[in-house]
This record gives structure tokens, C-alpha cells and sequence, in this order.
């Protein structure tokens, strides 16, 4: 997506901590703690003020950036995520998925996720899904403990929704097993400026599903919200 963009955006995908290249961080990585490197990152490149993207892990970063510098954010696109804390038994499930990969390694989250990630139907010679084998494979254990522990313990956002005022993009799959539509559906009632942009025959990674109408979903998006490309 990235590349499809920055043709007409100066576009910035940074690495969480423990992700990457980024140094690893141990301990419970929260995701105010991620959006505050969000923000010194800005800092550090003079960026004043940017469209914020986020999937996933990244919309829970995106909206909890919202909350700590609004001023900071042009537009916001969320993708295959939502506001709402997790339940109990979601919770549990990524504390123990959490030990598990603490002991086991990352190949462990390959197991548990990978059969999640994508749409029921989707054709198992796609050679994106060994990309996003090897994605996760290449990722630190200790970094994946510490972003499933933040996730776990995010606070819930949904009441704050109607205080964004910029617009909005929630993109999600219409096959998304992991983030239902319907959220993405309360997501854009809630939130004043928003569109809601479904991805038809997508799961929860239309990037890599369906990329050219995610890319054209977005690209429209900004062309409308932000007037002035790579500024």
C-alpha cells in the first residue's frame, strides 16, 4: 500500500518496538506507549501534522494517538480494527497466547492467527500468505508478548468516538473473522466524519487480498480529505 501511494504521498510506515528494525522493548507494550513513539517520530522527521493510518494493532495506536494530540492528525483511516476494549475471553485468550509464544517463539502465532487472518475461501496457493508466514515468523517473541499484553489491556474508546472530528476512513473486510463488520459499521455511525469503505472478498488483510481496491479506497480518501498531497 505504501508504494501505491507515495506516488502522490510522502508516506511513513515505522516498525513498532520489537517489530522490525526497532530495538526491542520487554515488558507490556500499551498502546499510548506505542502512540507517543508515534509522536516523537513526527517530532524527529518535522512533521507538524499527518493522516494517521492504522491497521489492527495500528487502529488501536491510531485512535489512543487521537486521544493524547488530536491537533496532531489530519485525517484518520481505520482499518480492520475497532474502539472497543476486548472482552474477557478475548482477553484471556491473548495472555495465554502470550505465555505461549514467551515459551514457544513466534511460530506459535503463526498457528493461532494464520487461520484467522484471511477470508474462509481464500485460494491457498496466494503467495501473500507465505509473506505473512514469514512476516510474522521474522517478528521478536518478546516484541509479540509485549504488543499482545498492551492489547489485552487497552482501555475501551467506543464513548469517544463522536469527539473525532476529522474525517474518517474505516475500511474493513466483508469476511474479516477477527473484526466483525458490524463494528466497523458502529464505528461509522459513531464517529461524525466518517466513511464506512468495505472491502468485498477480504478478511482481516485486504492489503494483501485485495490491495488495488484497498489502495483505491484510500487514495480516494485522502484525495478528498487532504487537498494537498506529501505536505
Amino acid at each position: 500500500q505504501a508504494r501505491a501511494l507515495s506516488d502522490h504521498y510522502r508516506v511513513i510506515t515505522p516498525d513498532f518496538r520489537g517489530f522490525g528494525s526497532s530495538p526491542i522493548f520487554e515488558g507490556t507494550y500499551h498502546m499510548e506507549t506505542a502512540a507517543r513513539d508515534i509522536l516523537a517520530l513526527m517530532d524527529s522527521l518535522n512533521i507538524p501534522k499527518a493522516g494517521i493510518f492504522g491497521h489492527s494493532m495500528g487502529g488501536y495506536v491510531a485512535l489512543a494517538l487521537w486521544q493524547l494530540a488530536p491537533e496532531r492528525i489530519s485525517a484518520l483511516g481505520l482499518v480492520c480494527t475497532h474502539a472497543w476494549a476486548d472482552t474477557q475471553e478475548v482477553r484471556q485468550g491473548r495472555e495465554k497466547t502470550a505465555d505461549q509464544v514467551f515459551n514457544g517463539g513466534a511460530k506459535v502465532l503463526v498457528e493461532s492467527l494464520m487461520p484467522r487472518l484471511f477470508a474462509p475461501d481464500i485460494d491457498t496457493a496466494e503467495p501473500f500468505l507465505e509473506v505473512t508466514r514469514q512476516m510474522i515468523l521474522s517478528a521478536k517473541a518478546i516484541g509479540i508478548v509485549g504488543a499482545l499484553r498492551g492489547m489485552a489491556s487497552r482501555p475501551d474508546l467506543s464513548a469517544t468516538l463522536p469527539q473525532i472530528t476529522v474525517p474518517t476512513a474505516i475500511i474493513a473486510g466483508d469476511k474479516d473473522q477477527i473484526v466483525p463488520l458490524n463494528r466497523a459499521e458502529a464505528m461509522a455511525g459513531a464517529i461524525p466524519n466518517a466513511v464506512l469503505i468495505t472491502i468485498e472478498n477480504s478478511g482481516h488483510m485486504p492489503m494483501f487480498e485485495q490491495p488495488q481496491a484497498t489502495a483505491l479506497a484510500i487514495r480516494h480518501f485522502l484525495g478528498e480529505s487532504l487537498p494537498n498531497p506529501r505536505n
